[in-house]
């Protein structure tokens, strides 16, 4: 069954429209009828199973059958802060922290990021990047719709101070690596993880950053792109912490 994003849809829906974009993938490139089973959902938690009960000029009615809860995510509440970076890097990001189980999406400035944004740019890229993870909820059949936001450098560690486990992943790091901490973080339920941009992080960043209760961590002798970086952190924490494997 093809799964759809329904942002308004709730729990005692009885009928259920399907608009815009979604609307516009079922019809015209789905090509589904009147009589074919969907599954709605509003990144919230649960989900209807239904049928298509109209087909109409711009929009579908769907007949909810079955509410169900979405039982799909992590154990481990993970929060991605991630150094801003340049292109179609974060919408790559994006995907893969949807499909990892990540719970928060934070892009933050430093002194080294590269691309600078201005508030109508940051808004527009907010939405395109919302629409990123929406795909890849609906793909990956999560129910939770990750929160994703913007903050500079100092906004982001200050936000996190309360969270179980705090790591920032800085190259310069030789002797502690990401082994070593969870070694003492076995029962963390929750987690705030920092990865740099293609600069990488100051000193001053790094020491502002461990000030906040961050611990300082490494990832091994090879220097990583940003987004790689992510990604494994990312599956490391969900493997040992989380419900990956």
């Amino acid at each position: 069954m093809r799964r759809f994003f329904v942002e308004d849809m709730e729990k005692d829906s009885r009928h259920i429209e399907i608009k815009g974009a979604e609307f516009s993938h079922l019809k015209n490139v789905l090509r589904l009828k009147q009589g074919d089973a969907v599954i709605c959902l509003n990144g919230r938690g649960f989900e209807f199973i239904g049928h298509i009960e109209s087909i109409l000029k711009n929009s579908a009615k769907v007949k909810t059958d079955t509410l169900r809860e979405n039982k799909t995510e992590s154990s481990l509440s993970l929060t991605l802060l991630q150094g801003l970076v340049k292109g179609d890097k974060p919408e790559l990001i994006v995907q893969k922290a949807t499909e990892l189980g990540v719970k928060e999406i934070i892009f933050y400035t430093t002194e080294r990021t590269v691309p600078k944004f201005s508030k109508e740019k940051t808004g527009k890229r907010l939405e395109r990047l919302r629409k990123v993870s929406i795909e890849s909820l609906k793909q990956s059949e999560r129910g939770f719709l990750p929160e994703i936001g913007f903050m500079d450098f100092k906004n982001a560690i200050d936000s996190f101070r309360d969270k179980e486990l705090k790591i920032i992943f800085y190259e310069e790091e030789r002797k502690r690596h990401l082994r070593d901490v969870l070694k003492w973080h076995k029962e963390a339920k929750e987690a705030a993880v920092m990865v740099g941009p293609e600069g990488g992080f100051s000193g001053e960043e790094k020491d502002a950053a461990i000030r906040a209760g961050f611990i300082v961590s490494g990832l091994g002798p090879r220097r990583l792109r940003a987004e790689t970086a992510a990604i494994a952190v990312i599956s490391i924490l969900q493997y040992e912490l989380g419900d990956v494997g």
